[in-house]
């Protein structure tokens, strides 16, 4: 996988593209796969009303952790709009891959500052349930390895939204320079 940041990097491929991700298949078809099973965990999650998966306690966790009948309520007026949006930024990693994890030949997919946004907060909270799984409290902590290759795929997903972190920044430090010349 190679980010190339920049609306040349796009070419003509997508108007308003900030960035090109230049994707193997077999990238395509672990982060598909990955964001699919997010999506069915988040679902999942909207059935019951106790979250029994410590996953989906670390991706929506109590807005009011000291505090139940706070957390009750918040819980009850935002809990369908969080997990719809979390929802939609895992659909939109996979809708974008989706022909580049069924095809045998490496692509490039543009990306919108809003995809590239909704491709950082799916990372993040792919991230979020990969640690959970291997331990990993805070970055930094080592965690039980559990799946052999799992903290290769953990360490990967950082590298690639460490990556889309830097691309949205310099593009929105060439908006800001735009804006003031």
């Amino acid at each position: 996988m190679r980010i190339t940041a920049g609306d040349a990097a796009a070419g003509e491929a997508l108007a308003g593209a900030i960035a090109t991700v230049h994707v193997e298949p077999e990238e395509a078809r672990i982060l598909v796969s990955l964001a699919d099973q997010l999506q069915a965990l988040l679902a999942e999650a909207l059935e019951s009303p106790i979250d029994d998966d410590s996953a989906v306690r670390r991706v929506l966790p109590d807005a009011y952790r000291h505090e139940p009948e706070l957390a009750d309520e918040w819980r009850r007026l935002s809990r369908r709009s969080l997990v719809d949006r979390k929802i939609g930024f895992a659909r939109t990693l996979s809708t974008a891959l989706a022909a580049v994890a069924a095809d045998d030949v490496a692509r490039s997919v543009p990306l919108t500052m809003d995809a590239a946004l909704d491709w950082v907060r799916g990372i993040g909270d792919l991230r979020l349930v990969i640690a959970d799984r291997m331990g990993i409290i805070v970055d930094g902590d080592e965690g039980a390895f559990g799946e052999p290759g799992l903290r290769d795929v953990y360490d990967w997903l950082a590298w690639m939204q460490d990556g889309l972190v830097q691309v949205l920044e310099a593009a929105e430090s060439t908006a800001a320079d735009g804006a003031g010349a």
